[in-house]
């Protein structure tokens, strides 16, 4: 057969030809098998060693990933322990301020502080907090029957952790159980995966924990350990934002999938790749590798935390690796075994395909470098050592740089910038130098020096021949597309901190009320993190049974209406707080009108709510106070009533309405008591002060009635006055009968030796001052002990009644006759009195006294009588010594058996 003239017929071809032929192709096609199962061995190896080196390099940028925080951590254990553990809240924040969070530990939330409190001591721990610069300080999220609580007592900075400030972390399980892990080994200890308090809609994350002990190291034994405990530093972990980017290199040549086991023993994925792209949670549990060709299983622990990687080479790279590494050999030694036989009609059908292919060639390029010429991106052709052997226009337009200042310099230094990512561009390298193509985004610098983002596209190049020629980089300026993503990045973050810490409660409620969002404030004010509100409960269940009633009947009404407005309702947390809230709601409607959910907001008016029950409440005193029984009021301009209430014309016996525009003079005694007080009261009201005063004041019948009058100038009212009186006539009545029973003996009525004393005083004052001169004599009974031994003590008092009365009789108005106590009588008799007139008096007193007495029982009795008496100032000038000497003259009469003074002239 002949190929490329034209002709097919048959051809005679000899037989040692064909056996010959037969031979060598048998001959090259082993030789081919042999060359392509030691290539398929050697690409193997090599792929092997290009999969190992980028799993070892994606395990160890997770550990340093998740590593790094704990510097920070350890940094903040240093300080306290330099102050012994007694970190203030503001040095905590002015710590962690220090700290660059977004740079130095990228997924950082912030660090904190957890205290250990058991729940005996919760209110005392609370108080201590609120006392230490924490007013608004309470514990939320706890479980009622957790006797041990893990407290979140400092956290930085506050506006990004609002919601985990006071939280109880020992309640979630994971929470808990990687505290007491920490706790008992003293070892930095990273959780298992959870939802953040702080960032509920960023999916999941971890919490790393750096037990802090008491002198600032380790004790040893789990017991010790927990013994001497002061707390545990903390930093909550995003895990997307920690671990962005982290794999998108890899990702160029690995089909991968990274896992963290959790405690319930099984593995979360946290992020996942294939065919090159970043596969989103979702997708992420249904992604295997097990069916995938060299796969690869690493564990691993960080921080305590095993952590599984998965990885395996794209389909692609291992096709072009392994699976294409040894069908160019089985394909070449093939071809040439039966060029070796037909060599003479394929070099003329090659010759034949060979021009038609350049002609197509030729057509092809040319195509191609007009697109190129004319596109507005920037296309760079280079050699295989990666030098720019051609750019287009559009290279120009974007990078400055003309061809001849392009040509023989390397992409990369050409336009490299200080903030081009290395681990972005030595991926890229990796890739193309197993000959696959890959695109990035990548920062770069323009001739005159503005850095510029480009989103760069590489391909290599391969000459006839299959080798390496050169590669295709075609670039397109994204800069202002990255402008606008880092700007509405920006907006959406300061919508969120915007969300969570606005000084009020925003959620959202289904259909049948429960919870599809809620900010942070609003978690705090319920006592529970998003995880437990979302989907699961309602509003309702945290309103007391009237809010719950309004609730059932407001809401299906909300749903129709779509609007309610100013709604007050009685909050109750599931710490117990209670707060009176104002909620305000809209509804969303579907393209069909059906209802979506709730905006709803809710402002906490506890304040307000109580400053208007204390309103109420001020006023219902006020009108009490008014409408009083027992307080007359009056309010006088120019001295004449103006108002006054009921009670007031009640207590001075006036009809309704009597008093109005009446005088005060008509409620007054006299005159005189009228213009007393005006002089007294007046000028203290008009300075600003107050009067108050007690004096008797006339009833509507002519009765005299004790007040206790209070009054003030009203301010701003010119000559307004308010008086407020009480009727104290009885208090007064009672005054004085209790002010005679302490003065005066309570069985003969007369004065007693208080009232004595005081009179004596008066006496003394008196005679000082006038030089004058008075009489005190002591009395006492003789006989009355028989008496009252023989008749009884009732014939006693009868007795001392008796001589009471008769002594009263025997003695002038200005004297005074006192019963000192038993049978003994003092005498004071004042003004003025000589020794020869006290004699006269003293002696008709016994004279008087020496008469019978008839007893009720109609028997006859008679007491005999001993005197002693001192004159003023002869016998003294002090009441001491006057009722000394008179005492003692008394006693010296009784010894000598005479009823009489011890004067000489009585």
């Amino acid at each position: 057969m002949r190929i490329g003239d034209g002709y097919t017929g048959p051809d005679r071809v000899s037989t040692t030809a064909w056996v010959a032929s037969a031979i060598v192709l048998s001959v090259g096609l082993a030789l081919t098998a042999a060359a392509a199962i030691w290539q398929q061995v050697r690409a193997r190896t090599e792929a092997q060693g290009l999969q190992q080196y980028q799993i070892e390099r994606l395990e160890a940028d997770l550990v340093k990933r998740l590593s790094t925080p704990v510097y920070g951590l350890k940094g903040a254990r240093a300080a306290m322990a330099a102050v012994d553990g007694k970190l203030s809240r503001s040095a905590f924040t002015a710590y962690v301020a220090s700290r660059e969070l977004a740079r130095e530990f990228p997924g950082v939330r912030g660090f904190g502080f957890i205290e250990r409190v058991e729940r005996q001591h919760l209110d005392a721990f609370v108080a201590a907090q609120r006392r230490d610069d924490g007013v608004d300080f309470r514990v939320h999220g706890s479980r009622p029957d957790d006797p041990v609580l893990y407290v979140v007592t400092q956290i930085a900075p506050r506006s990004n952790n609002l919601a985990a400030w006071g939280l109880d972390s020992g309640a979630n399980p994971v929470r808990r159980q990687a505290i007491e892990q920490a706790i008992d080994s003293g070892a930095v200890t990273l959780s298992g995966p959870l939802p953040l308090v702080q960032a509920p809609l960023k999916g999941s994350g971890f919490v790393l924990l750096v037990p802090v002990y008491a002198q600032g190291y380790d004790p040893g034994t789990p017991e010790k350990r927990r013994a001497a405990l002061l707390g545990l530093l903390y930093a909550p972990l995003v895990a997307s934002e920690l671990l962005e980017g982290v794999a998108s290199q890899a990702a160029l040549l690995l089909d991968l999938k990274l896992s963290v086991r959790q405690v319930d023993g099984e593995f979360l994925p946290l992020l996942a790749a294939r065919a090159g792209a970043m596969l989103p949670m979702s997708e992420m549990n249904d992604h295997s590798l097990a069916n995938a060709p060299m796969v690869d299983t690493r564990r691993f622990d960080i921080a305590g935390r095993p952590f599984e990687l998965q990885a395996a080479l794209r389909d692609d790279a291992a096709r072009r690796l392994i699976g294409l590494s040894g069908l160019g050999i089985q394909i070449g030694g093939a071809l040439l075994s039966l060029l070796l036989a037909v060599t003479v009609w394929l070099l003329a059908a090659g010759r034949m395909r060979a021009e038609h292919l350049a002609r197509g060639m030729t057509a092809d390029l040319a195509r191609l470098a007009m697109v190129a010429s004319r596109t507005t991106n920037a296309v760079i052709i280079t050699d295989a050592q990666q030098r720019i052997v051609w750019v287009n226009e559009g290279f120009t337009r974007v990078t400055g740089y003309g061809t001849d200042e392009a040509l023989g310099q390397r992409p990369h230094a050409l336009l490299h910038s200080e903030r081009t990512d290395a681990d972005t561009w030595h991926g890229m390298q990796e890739a193309i130098s197993v000959g696959l193509g890959c695109e990035a985004e990548l920062e770069k610098r323009t001739k005159d020096g503005r850095d510029y983002w480009a989103e760069v596209e590489m391909q290599p190049l391969f000459n006839d021949a299959g080798e390496l020629s050169g590669f295709l980089h075609i670039e397109s300026d994204i800069t202002a597309r990255k402008a606008l993503q880092a700007q509405a990045d920006e907006a959406r973050q300061s919508l969120q901190d915007l969300y969570d810490n606005a000084p009020c409660a925003y959620y959202a409620l289904d259909r049948d009320g429960r919870f599809l969002q809620i900010n942070a404030l609003g978690q705090k004010w319920l006592g529970a993190t998003a995880e437990e509100l979302i989907g699961r409960a309602s509003s309702a269940d945290f309103l007391d049974d009237e809010g719950r009633a309004a609730f059932a009947r407001v809401f299906p009404r909300f749903m129709q209406e779509g609007r309610v407005s100013d709604l007050e309702l009685n909050l109750i947390g599931r710490d117990g707080q209670r707060r009176r809230v104002s909620l305000s709601a809209t509804a969303v409607y579907g393209p069909d009108g059906e209802f979506v959910r709730s905006r709803s907001v809710m402002f906490d008016i506890t304040e307000t709510h109580l400053i208007r029950q204390r309103l109420q409440q001020l006023t219902l005193d006020q009108e009490a106070m008014l409408e009083s029984d027992l307080v007359g009021i009056a309010k006088l301009r120019h001295r004449r009533t103006v108002w006054r209430n009921p009670a007031l014309e009640r207590m001075f016996g006036y009809a309704d309405g009597e008093l109005l525009h009446a005088p005060a003079r008509q409620l007054y005694a006299d005159d005189a008591s009228y213009d007393a007080l005006g002089a007294q009261a007046y000028p203290q009201l008009s300075a600003g002060r107050r009067f108050r005063t007690q004096l008797q004041m006339r009833r509507k019948d002519g009765s005299l009635i004790w007040v206790d009058l209070y009054g003030v100038q009203l301010p701003g009212s010119g000559d307004e006055t308010l008086w407020m009186m009480v009727d104290i006539t009885q208090s007064k009545a009672h005054e004085a009968r209790m002010e005679h029973a302490a003065l005066h003996d309570a069985l003969t009525g007369l004065p007693n030796r208080l009232l004595l004393a005081d009179r004596l005083r008066q006496a003394l004052h008196l005679a000082e001052r006038g030089g004058q001169v008075f009489a005190l004599a002591f009395l006492d009974l003789d006989g009355f002990k028989q008496i009252n031994d023989t008749q009884g003590h009732d014939a006693g008092d009868e007795v001392l009644k008796a001589v009471a009365a008769r002594l009263q009789a025997g003695l002038r108005a200005t004297d005074t006759v006192s019963r000192l106590g038993g049978d003994e009588f003092v005498v004071l008799l004042s003004p003025p009195t000589a020794p020869a007139e006290a004699g006269v008096v003293l002696g008709r007193l016994l004279e008087a006294l020496s008469q019978p007495i008839t007893l009720a029982s109609g028997t006859a009795v008679a007491v005999g009588s001993s005197l002693g008496v001192a004159h003023y100032p002869a016998d003294g000038r002090t009441a001491d010594a006057l009722t000394r000497h008179a005492d003692e003259a008394m006693f010296a009469n009784k010894r000598a058996r005479r009823p009489r003074t011890s004067a000489p002239e009585c």
